[in-house]
């Protein structure tokens, strides 16, 4: 045998390197040029700032930014993040890929460089380059003559700032403007479909969960929709190491994602059963006794008791008269256990209407049962029959066993026991929850079933949970966008407020069918469906009726950093939008999909350019520094957004100051958003920078800069005591937050965060109605939908031969939803054009090969795209990593051409206990409701 070369050369004594140089050629230039590279590249010291890249981010990761002549060369992650414990893993380093060429991004080809004029129609790609004087004069001469018309005033305005810019510095500025101007603004969870609701009913509390090192102490951690390697990057290396440490990785997902690649169990799921599946789960932890009846009687309210007849909450309205209307609506906030002690009815304390704010049923003699049928004697004489929400939740599940629930949800019943037996066995469970489940129809129920799981086997606090998104508390901010109550913001339902924006109804009308309502809505026809969905609708035009979401529809719109025309569904919304919407400013930082089609376009720096601050989400326990590097040179005529503001509302007050105009200048208005039932747009820029006599005399923080907008939420944020933008600097571009960040638990100095531990080992009431977990909603909505405890309910996409595949639109690894996704540099990574995943074996019975362009239609539209052939998509789906914008497609019709609308009743229904109208309770805007099919494209 001859040796090969590489063996021939081989050396195969042991030889000592001291300096590994001497063994390569050329090591002198080779090292001159990267020392010269480094060199050049590193610029001074004294000129190097910090920033972050939150656009439409939950990753929060400081990063140092180097500049050389005046230009970004560099940015390297800032790990510096101190270590709250030798046995837990710290935050370092943080960042990802996309953040690693941001300083690319700011010079691209794409970059919005001067206020721009349209000259030709909406979309047509002509433009003229006008001042900033000129742009800011346009944008408030639009503003006042829309304030000031009788018949529009401040409702048909709206500024609003989108998920693009998510900070508590920026954001401030268009945050304040729209709440002094009493302009319309929306929920951005809402109509991005990112509102946990279903965990709102459970807990009250839609954010919560953990700080990401939280995964590395749990015994099983579930990502149910979710994909932590591809979506929490910077934090995905926790969920591995808890591996290591040996927690068991489940994830839940139709496509075999790369979590599901590194997990110890992937079960595959149908696309959109996962409430179904939720429910499965908890029919084998009731039938196999693995719940925790202890903590269900004290910390749910499974032991509460309903009425049989109405299947209503039984309260204590109805058993007793209250003297006045005070204490009748206190009585109808509080609710009865039958106490084995006494065998009779007990009130239970905690709820929303009792005085009594404790949880611990030792102080007041009560031992719930959970399970009977009993008698009471109701107020008016009348005997009636109750029993418990547990025995209602029983009845509900009974027909969701493993076997049952299979076909739906294409998982194995051997799959579903074993899956309870994770959750509900260890010591420590915590359940991830993925964005994507909220998209669905029924997205809300599948949160709330699986947070029912939880509190099923008690997890809490130390003991795991549900995981959305932990926020931590932050006060004092309101001084930035807030004007301590003199005005309010007029908030509209982000979900609702899309639907009617976008004609929503006219696509549900034209594409689901009254077989598709049914399967959805329990029964209910389309016909009456859309009658319940239309009457609601009027009830919340223009904020009229309380109890129901609130809509307006503005004319006149200044919006900044909102995709709104390649994320919002349904192929029609665009054009209904800018029918309805007579003029269109539009604020970013590059030429974006909505960005073509505006009226004005305000060019914004980029997050290397600008002072700011971010804290949210509580992935972790530290709030990051944008401070940008001395000396940078302007990219074009960009302005951060304080500034723009400040400027157009300078040119505001001078127009309310002309003499023809200072009679129309106090803009009336509801008292509900103007406490002196009018908005003063004589003195708009000083109560907007706060140098109007009333602020001054309060002492309010100088704004309308962005560095002014941070010193302001340092000094007013408790917070962030004692930190200071010098101390921030100094230790990494980073502040700690303090101990008063807290919400529901302690923030430990040395322990990872996790929700709820207050309420577990204090007592304390959850921000419910009943002051604990919530397995029972007896709005009549929820009764009518035969959902008033958790249910499984199937989805509303066709269900046809002709349009057989589930399109899903998950997170993209090379960018942030749109934004980046014209990186050259990620382009390279994603084939350069959109490309969408199809199942190697549907691919080959179509013809298909990978590479090919393919169409992809159904009822109501069509789009085309380059077909990427994959093992890891499912046979009845195809993957579209999100983010193409439509102008990148054949044609610049992108995929939300096969995207249909909807609302589901459960989340129009409103005013009932903690779920009222507002941040913690709105609804879904849906992206996964439209049924598809695909060929290859022809010629």
């Amino acid at each position: 045998m001859i040796a090969g070369e590489g063996y021939a050369f081989a050396k195969t004594g042991v030889s000592k390197i001291e300096n590994a140089k001497e063994n390569y050629p050329n090591t002198s230039y080779t090292e001159t040029m990267y020392r010269n590279e480094f060199g050049f590249t590193y610029g001074t010291k004294e000129e190097h700032g910090f920033a972050y890249h939150c656009v439409n981010c939950q990753g929060n990761c400081s990063w140092e930014i180097w500049s050389n002549n005046g230009v970004v060369t560099r940015e390297n992650q800032s790990s510096r993040y101190p270590s709250i414990n030798a046995k837990v893993p710290d935050f370092n380093p943080r960042g990802c890929n996309k953040g690693v060429q941001h300083s690319q991004i700011m010079y691209e080809k794409d970059r919005l460089l001067y206020p721009m004029k349209r000259m030709g129609k909406r979309g047509e790609g002509k433009w003229k380059r006008i001042s900033w004087d000129e742009a800011s004069s346009e944008v408030a001469q639009k503003i006042w003559d829309v304030m000031v018309d009788p018949k529009k005033g401040p409702e048909k305005l709206m500024v609003h700032a989108g998920t693009g810019l998510l900070t508590e510095g920026r954001r401030g500025g268009p945050l304040r403007l729209s709440t002094q101007l009493g302009a319309v603004r929306i929920y951005p969870a809402s109509y991005l479909g990112d509102m946990f609701s279903g965990a709102a009913i459970a807990y009250g509390e839609g954010n919560l969960g953990c700080t990401y090192d939280f995964m590395y102490t749990v015994n099983t951690a579930v990502f149910w929709g979710g994909n932590p390697s591809v979506s929490r990057i910077p934090d995905a290396h926790f969920v591995w190491e808890g591996k290591y440490n040996g927690a068991k990785i489940i994830v839940i997902t139709p496509e075999f994602n790369a979590s599901a690649r590194a997990a110890d169990l992937w079960i595959p799921i149908k696309a959109g059963s996962d409430n179904i599946l939720a429910m499965s789960v908890i029919y084998e932890i009731l039938n196999a006794k693995m719940y925790k009846p202890a903590f269900a009687k004290t910390y749910t309210d499974l032991p509460f008791l309903v009425r049989v007849d109405t299947k209503k909450l039984l309260r204590r309205s109805e058993m007793e008269k209250g003297k006045d209307e005070k204490e009748h609506h206190s009585f109808d906030e509080q609710f009865y256990a039958w106490n084995a002690k006494t065998n009779a009815p007990a009130i239970m304390p905690g709820s929303e209407g009792s005085e009594h704010k404790t949880l611990r049923l030792s102080d007041f003699g009560i031992e719930p049962l959970l399970e009977g049928e009993f008698e009471v004697t109701l107020l008016s004489g009348e005997k009636v029959k109750v029993t418990t929400v547990f025995e209602m939740l029983k009845r509900s599940t009974a027909h969701f066993s493993p076997e049952a629930t299979q076909k739906e949800t294409g998982v194995h019943p051997d799959t579903v026991r074993q899956l309870a037996r994770d959750i509900a066995l260890p010591k420590v469970v915590e359940i991830t929850t993925g964005f994507s489940l909220n998209k669905y129809f029924n997205g809300m129920m599948s949160i709330w079933n699986i947070a029912s799981i939880c509190g099923l086997t008690g997890r809490m606090g130390p003991y795991g949970g549900l995981n959305t998104e932990n926020e931590f508390q932050l006060s004092g901010l309101e001084a930035l966008s807030g004007f301590s109550g003199k005005y309010t913001a007029r908030f509209g339902s982000g979900f609702v407020g899309e639907f009617i924006l976008g004609d929503g109804m006219k696509t549900f009308e034209k594409y689901f069918s009254d077989a598709d309502v049914r399967r959805a809505q329990n029964g209910m026809s389309k016909e009456e469906y859309m009658k319940v969905v239309s009457l609601l609708l009027e009830k919340g035009k223009d904020g009229k009726e309380k109890g129901v979401k609130p809509h307006w529809t503005p004319e006149v719109a200044l919006i900044v950093a909102d995709s709104k025309f390649r994320r919002n569904k349904g192929n029609d919304y665009k054009e209904a939008f800018l029918k309805k919407t007579k003029y269109f400013a539009y604020v970013d930082t590059r030429m974006s999909e909505a960005a073509v089609y505006a009226d004005i376009l305000l060019p914004a720096k980029s997050h290397y350019e600008v002072w700011d601050i971010r804290s949210s989400p509580g992935y972790h326990r530290f709030t990051n520094l944008a401070q940008p590097a001395k000396n940078l040179k302007p990219v074009g005529e960009s302005m951060d957004e304080w500034s723009m503001f400040s400027l157009i509302t300078k040119k505001l007050e001078e127009i309310a100051n002309k003499p023809e105009n200072k009679e129309k200048a106090k803009v009336k208005d509801d008292k509900r958003y103007a406490k002196e039932g009018f908005h003063d747009l004589s003195i708009v820029h000083q109560e907007f920078t706060n140098s109007d006599e009333e602020s001054r005399s309060e002492m309010e923080p100088l704004l309308g800069t962005d560095k002014q907008a941070v010193e302001a939420a340092l000094a007013n944020c408790v917070q962030y005591e004692p930190w200071t933008i010098e101390k921030m600097y100094k230790t990494g571009g980073f502040l700690q937050l303090n101990e008063k960040a807290a919400k529901s638990s302690p923030l430990y100095a040395d322990r990872p965060f996790n929700s709820n531990e207050d309420h577990l080992f204090k007592f304390q009431r959850l921000e419910t109605l009943s002051g604990r977990q919530t397995f029972y909603v007896d709005h009549d909505m929820y009764i009518k939908m035969g959902a008033q405890t958790n249910t499984g309910m199937q989805g509303i996409r066709p269900d046809t031969k002709a349009h057989p595949f589930a399109m899903l639109t998950p997170h993209a690894r090379w960018s942030i939803h749109s934004n980046y996704k014209t990186s050259r540099t990620l382009l390279r990574l994603q084939r350069g054009v959109p490309a969408i995943q199809v199942n190697r074996e549907v691919a080959k019975m179509k013809g298909i090969k990978d590479g090919d362009s393919i169409r992809i239609f159904n009822a109501i539209g069509e789009f085309y795209a380059m077909a990427k052939l994959s093992s890891s998509c499912p046979p009845d789906g195809i993957v579209l990593e999100d983010g193409w914008e439509p102008y990148m497609y054949k044609n610049k019709r992108g995929h939300n051409e096969v995207v249909p609308t909807a609302l589901n009743l459960l989340e129009m229904a409103d005013g009932w206990g903690h779920l009222k109208f507002g941040g913690l309770w709105d609804g879904n805007q849906y992206a996964y409701d439209g049924a598809v099919n695909f060929e290859k494209a022809r010629g």
